[in-house]
């Protein structure tokens, strides 16, 4: 570490070297957010092949999110005790050997945590890429226009995620998913090699590596209970006491954070009201777009049963809805005033969520309609608010401050897949058998029924070949159309809890964000 070389306050870096190390972080960072729902396209060729169950597929979709939120304030802080460049240049090296394992492995636990690793390292990208922009943006307007390029970079790869997933499966099958991050990541370390200046390191401090276990502690059992909960039970013993360690594990980080001399994240932060509602503003608009990701792919692929590209190029509304709005925030916050921007944002991702809910039954048109007001609502409410966080906190904390902020996007992800999720199985487990009690008579055969199209996410499993030791005597295709209609309504339920989120959050917004929020 030696060879780290300082680079002195307010440095004014050359045009070469500044575009240079604005492609190489935004590059970074469109590669690993790309990959946050590149698998999901490809999950339902990967189940049949490797023999994974519902569960699996929620882990393999979640567990990414997961290690990205895991990891981001640890991250942030090797950023700022080692500098950006190396903790850059380590963690693209990361990434490139998960990718490889991922690409290769036929085993199912190998995979999942090979995802789990990716997001680890993508933590660590995703951060230092946000503290390279903003340490070559020597003014206001111009960090403002780099974050919100940066803001609209992440967030567009992460819509084109299905679509380009859709491709490369199409193609390559789904070793092409894992496969196709290899070379783009090895190009990304020749630019940063190439162009990226060496950073100023913050003061050398202890690392926090016990809130960095109960924070990990906490969100790994969270997600466990709301992903496992529908098979152990809600009431089981199991379930019961992962969800009492998450408890036990947050209110030990809280503690544990307000106390420690070099903590991974400064809880006295939340104290300012401006702070705590911007950064929970953007957990909720991750929460919701993301959910709706997963909600509308699951509807198309399952029940519309469209392609993998098809289902991927529906999400292309939203991109292209948050990189328009995106790239023009720091125009509309001058002119509108960011309490004005937020608000307008969190009526949108409501309006969008619910012209979702309602647009099932109605048409595809009126679905695309809302991911693209999804899209420009998110844009509004997190662009702005990175460029604000950034600027309210000391240059040497640079790397906690995008820690903090980007830890809610893949923690909102996170728990909304496995949130949603588990909202659609357990709707499922409440009406489907109750429904086609006309069509199974028989209370075992019935129960075996519906077992296996929960279990298998989908209405169309030919239930007689898909419940093990169950046999059902008279088939009839009348249970694929109500187990379809099933699907519709869960669906519709899921999207809705996330536009119940999107309002109370509109409404804590109205009463507690302050006026003068841009000059506070």
């Amino acid at each position: 570490m030696s060879s780290e070389q300082p680079s002195m306050p307010g440095r004014s870096h050359g045009s070469k070297e500044r575009l240079g190390t604005l492609l190489a972080a935004y590059t970074g960072l469109f590669v690993v957010n790309v990959n946050v729902l590149i698998t999901y396209v490809g999950i339902f060729d990967m189940q049949r092949r490797l023999g994974m169950g519902e569960s699996d597929l929620q882990w393999l979709v979640g567990v990414y999110s997961i290690g990205m939120a895991s990891a981001t304030m640890i991250s942030a802080t090797l950023a700022d005790v080692f500098g950006r460049k190396t903790v850059y240049v380590v963690s693209l090296c990361v990434y490139v050997a998960c990718s490889l394992v991922a690409a290769t492995t036929s085993s199912v636990l190998v995979l999942v945590v090979a995802r789990g690793a990716q997001g680890v390292s993508a933590a660590a990208v995703i951060v230092t890429s946000l503290a390279l922009v903003s340490g070559v943006s020597t003014t206001r307007e111009a960090r403002t226009k780099a974050v919100g390029t940066w803001v609209a970079v992440g967030s567009v790869a992460v819509a084109l995620g299905p679509p380009v997933g859709g491709v490369l499966a199409q193609l390559a099958g789904w070793r092409g998913l894992f496969a196709a991050a290899v070379p783009l990541c090895l190009a990304v370390l020749l630019l940063t090699l190439r162009f990226v200046p060496r950073s100023e390191r913050a003061e050398t401090r202890a690392f926090d590596w016990t809130g960095q276990f109960f924070f990990v502690l906490t969100v790994a059992s969270m997600a466990f209970v709301m992903i496992q909960g529908p098979s152990f039970g809600w009431r089981s013993g199991v379930t019961l006491s992962l969800f009492g360690l998450s408890v036990l594990g947050f209110l030990v980080f809280v503690v544990r954070e307000s106390r420690a001399r070099h903590p991974m994240l400064d809880v006295s932060l939340f104290r300012n009201r401006l702070y705590a509602l911007a950064v929970a503003a953007v957990f909720f608009a991750a929460f919701c777009n993301e959910g709706a990701f997963f909600v509308v792919m699951q509807y198309y692929r399952r029940i519309r049963e469209y392609s993998p590209i098809e289902v991927g190029f529906l999400v292309l509304p939203f991109a292209v809805g948050y990189a328009v709005v995106a790239l023009k925030a720091a125009a509309l916050r001058t002119r509108f005033g960011l309490r004005r921007l937020l608000l307008c944002g969190q009526a949108g991702l409501l309006l969008g969520l619910l012209a979702m809910v309602f647009g099932f039954p109605v048409g595809r048109g009126t679905v695309l309609l809302g991911m693209a007001v999804v899209g420009m609502a998110s844009a509004m409410v997190i662009t702005p608010v990175v460029a604000l966080v950034l600027e309210v906190m000391p240059s040497d904390r640079s790397g906690m401050a995008s820690g903090i902020v980007n830890t809610q996007q893949p923690l909102g992800g996170a728990m909304s897949f496995a949130a949603l999720g588990t909202v659609m199985t357990v709707w499922l487990g409440v009406t489907l058998g109750r429904d086609i009690e006309r069509v199974i008579p028989d209370p075992a055969e019935r129960l075996g029924a519906s077992r296996a199209i929960i279990l298998h996410a989908d209405p169309h499993t030919h239930v007689s070949m898909s419940a093990p030791g169950v046999q059902i005597r008279h088939f009839d295709a009348r249970l694929a159309d109500i187990a379809e209609r099933n699907f519709i309504q869960a669906g519709q339920v899921s999207l809705g809890v996330a536009a119940l989120a999107a309002a109370a959050v509109l409404a804590v917004l109205l009463a507690a964000f302050p006026g003068d929020a841009d000059h506070s």
